[in-house]
């Protein structure tokens, strides 16, 4: 199996136990979740300023239906992701990459967004843009300086 021309490992299934963000019905959600099928992107909670739900910097698996928690550390996971076609798209964000849609390009920043799921998109780099280029569709602006 490839991706973009690069080779993609083919194994079985990666299950994550987590924890969903917004309760349901006032319940508390886990379960578990086949990274390769249902996760869009895997980003981490962000550092804020004052009181927060979260500590920075817990994994967050954001799928279709909602964002997921689960300890460990974004860098495990890419070790364990990457051969299985996920890219590390942004810092904190890694993407499954054969879920994306498209990239728009637009003059304040470059946004990926997933299959079926238009209304959730993650920043990408410079460097990442350039590397899925195929992937881009130009928005906003005439002005954008074209992709090197």
């Amino acid at each position: 199996m490839t991706l973009n021309g690069c080779p993609i490992a083919s194994r079985s299934p990666i299950y994550v136990y987590c924890v969903k963000t917004e309760p349901q019905n006032d319940r508390v959600i886990c379960r578990s979740l086949n990274i390769t099928t249902e996760v869009l992107y895997m980003g981490v909670t962000p550092r804020l300023d004052g009181r927060s739900s979260y500590k920075a910097g817990i994994p967050m698996f954001v799928t279709k239906d909602g964002t997921y928690l689960q300890l460990g550390n974004l860098t495990a996971y890419k070790d364990v992701l990457s051969p299985l076609g996920f890219d590390r798209f942004h810092p904190s964000c890694l993407v499954n990459v054969r879920l994306i849609d498209r990239i728009e390009a637009g003059p304040y920043g470059n946004e990926a967004y997933f299959k079926g799921a238009d209304n959730i998109s993650v920043p990408i780099s410079k460097a990442r843009t350039v590397k899925y280029k195929h992937l881009v569709v130009k928005v906003g602006s005439d002005n954008i300086p074209p992709l090197r």
